[in-house]
Order: C-alpha cells, then sequence, then structure tokens
C-alpha cells in the first residue's frame, strides 16, 4: 500500500497470492486487522512519533516502521492482552529478525504500559475529535462547518465502522425467486431492502460473498445500495442508447443491462486499462451483452459524437463517503486533493453534457459527501448549461441536497447504513 499506493484489497490480495497463503480464517482475522490499523493511522502514528520523535519514525524501514504500528493497534487500541501481545512481539522477532528489531525494544516497552485515556487528554477540539473518531484535524473542522457539530460528530464516528454488505440480484441469470434460492443452497442469506427491488442486505454468509459459487455464476453482484439508487432513478428504458462515463469495475453498466433485460445500448468508458480489464470480466459473469468498453480519458474530451437518452457520470472523487469501508481514502484525502478532483469531476461533467440530446437524461453521483465535489458542480452546471434542469428522483430514501438543491439525494453511513453518497438527476430541456 506505501510502495504502490494500493488499495487495502488489492494489496491484500496480491500479498496473500504471492505468500501462497490459503487458509481461509487466517486471511480473514488479517484483513480485519489491516483495516483496523488503516483506519486508526493517525492516532498510531502520534502514539508512534510521541515514543520515537517524528524524524526516527520516518527514518525506519517499511517492515519496521509498519510492525510497530501494528503493535501499537494490537497493544493499545485492541487492548488485547499481555499474553498475546508478547506472543505477536515474539512472532515478528522471527519474522524480522530480533536483530533488526533490537533497536526498537525500548518502545515496545513502553507501549506495553501505555495509557490511552490520559494520553487523549493532552487534545483539544478539533484535535481530539480527530484522534477518537481516526480523521484528519482539518477534515473534522470542514464537517462542523459544514454540517453543524452535532450531526459532523455523528457522520465522523460512523468512519470507524464498516457499513453493511449489499447485493444486487442480476436477472440476466433467472428470475428473482430462483437465484435467491440459488444463493441460500450456497450459503447467503439476505433480507430485502425496503423501496429497492431486486436490492438486499447480506446477513450471514458461510464465506465471503465473491468465493461463493452463485457469486461466481452471476447470480448476484456486490453494491451498495448508494450505487444501485442511482442507476434506479435514471428512467432507464429498453432499447436507451447510454454514455456510462468513469464506468469500471461495471457495477452501474450491469445494473442498467439487467433493468433493460440487456436491451440497452451502453458505451462505457474508463481511463484505466487495468480496471477495465476488471469491467470486461464483469460482464462476463453478470451475462452482459449489450455493453461496449473504451479506454479513454474522459477529462482529455470524448471519443465519441453519438448523442445519448441517458449520460452517467460517475467521476472520480475523494471517496469521504465511504471511508468506513476504505479506511485509507482518509488518509489521501488533503485540501489540495479535494480541489484537483473538484476541476477533474468539472471537466468530466461539461464533456458530459455535450452528448446528452434533447429530452435525455443526466444522472451525476459521487460517494463522497462535500459540497464542491457535489452541490457546487451542479449549481455551476445549471449556470453555465441553462438548457439542463433538475428532476425529482423515485425513489427517494436518502436526504435532500444541500443549499437548495432539494431535488438532489444525499445518503449518510450513519443515516442510511450504506455509503456515504450523492445523486444529482438532471434532464436537457433543449
Amino acid at each position: 500500500m506505501e510502495l504502490e499506493g494500493l488499495s487495502e484489497r488489492l494489496a491484500f490480495t496480491r500479498t496473500t497470492r504471492q505468500l501462497h497463503i490459503r487458509h481461509l480464517d487466517s486471511m480473514k482475522a488479517a484483513f480485519r486487522f489491516l483495516i483496523e490499523t488503516v483506519r486508526a493511522l493517525n492516532l498510531v502514528d502520534k502514539i508512534a512519533t510521541s515514543i520515537l520523535s517524528r524524524d526516527l519514525f520516518d527514518d525506519l524501514d517499511l517492515g519496521k516502521k509498519n510492525f510497530l504500528r501494528v503493535f501499537i493497534c494490537w497493544t493499545v487500541l485492541r487492548r488485547c492482552s499481555h499474553e498475546d501481545s508478547i506472543a505477536l512481539l515474539e512472532a515478528a522477532r522471527h519474522v524480522l529478525g530480533w536483530r533488526d528489531l533490537q533497536d526498537l525494544e525500548l518502545a515496545f516497552g513502553k507501549i506495553l504500559s501505555w495509557d490511552l485515556g490520559k494520553f487523549m487528554q493532552g487534545f483539544q477540539d478539533p484535535e481530539r475529535t480527530a484522534f477518537s473518531t481516526f480523521n484528519r484535524t482539518w477534515f473534522v473542522s470542514y464537517c462542523y462547518r459544514v454540517f453543524g457539530r452535532m450531526f459532523a460528530h455523528e457522520y465522523l464516528k460512523s468512519t470507524r465502522t464498516v457499513p453493511p454488505s449489499y447485493v444486487r440480484i442480476n436477472t440476466l441469470r433467472g428470475d428473482e425467486e430462483s437465484l435467491l434460492r440459488e444463493m441460500e443452497n450456497d450459503g447467503v442469506e439476505v433480507s430485502p431492502v425496503e423501496s429497492l427491488v431486486g436490492i438486499f442486505r447480506a446477513v450471514r454468509t458461510a464465506r465471503p460473498l465473491t468465493l461463493t459459487q452463485a457469486y461466481r455464476n452471476g447470480y448476484f453482484s456486490i453494491q451498495d445500495k448508494s450505487s444501485c439508487l442511482s442507476t434506479m432513478i435514471s428512467d432507464l428504458k429498453k432499447g436507451d442508447m447510454v454514455l456510462d462515463l468513469c464506468a469500471a469495475p461495471g457495477g452501474k453498466t450491469s445494473h442498467m443491462a439487467a433493468r433493460t433485460a440487456d436491451s440497452a445500448i451502453i458505451l462505457s468508458i474508463d481511463l484505466s486499462g487495468r480496471r477495465m480489464k476488471i469491467w470486461r470480466k464483469e460482464m462476463k459473469r453478470c451475462g452482459v451483452s449489450c455493453a461496449a468498453p473504451v479506454v479513454a480519458d474522459a477529462w482529455q474530451g470524448l471519443p465519441t459524437k453519438h448523442a445519448f437518452d441517458l449520460v452517467v457520470v460517475d467521476p472520480p472523487c475523494t471517496n469521504s463517503g465511504s471511508f468506513g469501508k476504505n479506511p485509507s481514502s482518509k488518509w489521501r484525502m488533503t485540501e489540495t486533493a479535494l480541489r484537483r478532483y473538484s476541476e477533474i469531476q468539472w471537466e468530466i461533467l461539461r464533456a458530459a453534457v455535450q452528448t446528452v440530446k434533447p429530452a435525455g437524461r443526466l444522472i451525476y453521483s459521487t460517494c463522497s459527501i462535500t459540497i464542491e465535489e457535489n452541490e457546487a458542480q451542479i449549481e455551476r452546471l445549471l449556470r453555465l448549461y441553462p438548457e439542463f434542469r433538475l428532476r425529482r428522483q423515485t425513489p427517494f430514501i436518502g436526504h435532500r441536497g444541500m443549499r437548495g438543491l432539494d431535488t438532489c439525494q444525499r445518503l449518510y453511513p450513519h443515516l442510511d447504513s450504506c455509503n456515504g453518497y450523492f445523486i444529482a438527476s438532471l434532464s436537457r430541456e433543449y
């Protein structure tokens, strides 16, 4: 993750393959602990630099630095027993070598007796909230300013937990009832989500969802209900021509194909060749034949002159709505990154509006909760392109947009048990 900037899941998958790890329980425990450590990285590093100093900590090689982080999380935050902490330390000496860890022995002793409560008393708001909720201090201040302190506290606390997993039944592989029966036989227990047809919350599984035969057969896709919602409000019709921008890894593409019985004509564009390989595999797994992939940079202009009935824009964003699921996103999100993403989003959105035919629709969505990436983009669009109007959304299961954009829809982890999300639906009138 540190060397190549990979996400938690991609880095973990690559590592387990490199090390030929097959034991499922070990993989589950390791991934869970990886997420715990990454989620609390600001507090973990603050403790480490309080013990060593910032310069000494920064000079550690990656093996020593990251074991120190793991040990702090295991001992101080998990509050494991002294015996378990010593056992972890012995394992590290075996793997990394006791000589390499010798200069950290004093630090390990301090960690074993660390008083977290006393340590936290030394901070004032907003820094104290940043450490207690595992978020950047500037982002805490941002949330206070935009949402108010009480709402912000609840949202920030929610980033410490993983939201539920949701699955979407893929009716291209059969009728819903029979597919649910096959999933149940495969050990996947689900419950329906109110107001969202074909969307279910994963209640219990015998093994990871992606390792079930039902998943491999394409009977369902793993997709957050917020993402499914953005497709469901699009008023998609059979035979529609659809442009899906920033389409990989393909959740929205396959959902639109299923909603039109594979009869829509979908052009899916994404910048990443690697992610588009995943897109192709996903279309094959789900039985989608109506979609065509194109690797292109929408920011630099679109490789099509066609006008579309529906244009779906799900641009790169800060992922501030999915910090619970992907905690490493928190530490990549800076004020500079927020400005950069906002610029990219606008350029993609500006290219997208040119491809919407008269009476056509445009869906803009992000898994972010910031104003700059959401309402500010739509305000700018409406100001510069008066032929567009906001549309009412059905179903509307979230909360009204901010700054008077009441027909836009927001979802929040602490209120809606899903990723934070923003959706705007627009139509072109001439």
